[in-house]
């Protein structure tokens, strides 16, 4: 499965693969600009994931910054595993917000 993107009631929630790496950046960033709005926030839904690499935390800071830091308005949910070491490492959850499971 690749990223899938849906919004409901201004949640934009994208849907991760298996790897989020630098072949989904054309896509990510489609998605981003596709619902850019002060109203919409995102949630990335990290459920599927089993690998992401440097480029997949810079995809994540550029929507931090469309996001204008704002710490409510991007959460990472269902974070785990390798995944959820590699965004200790780099400090993330100093960023954003981060659950182990979908909540709000």
């Amino acid at each position: 499965m690749g990223m899938v993107a849906k919004e409901q009631d201004g949640v934009v929630t994208i849907q991760l693969g298996g790897s989020f790496d630098v072949s989904q950046y054309e896509k990510f960033k489609t998605i981003c600009k596709k619902y850019d709005s002060s109203e919409n926030r995102f949630k990335i839904d990290f459920a599927k994931t089993l690998y992401m690499d440097s480029s997949a935390l810079g995809m994540l800071l550029l929507l931090r910054e469309q996001t204008k830091g704002d710490k409510e308005r991007v959460k990472l949910v269902n974070v785990s595993g390798t995944v959820n070491k590699i965004l200790e490492v780099a400090h993330f959850n100093q960023l954003f917000t981060i659950c182990e499971d979908g909540a709000d």
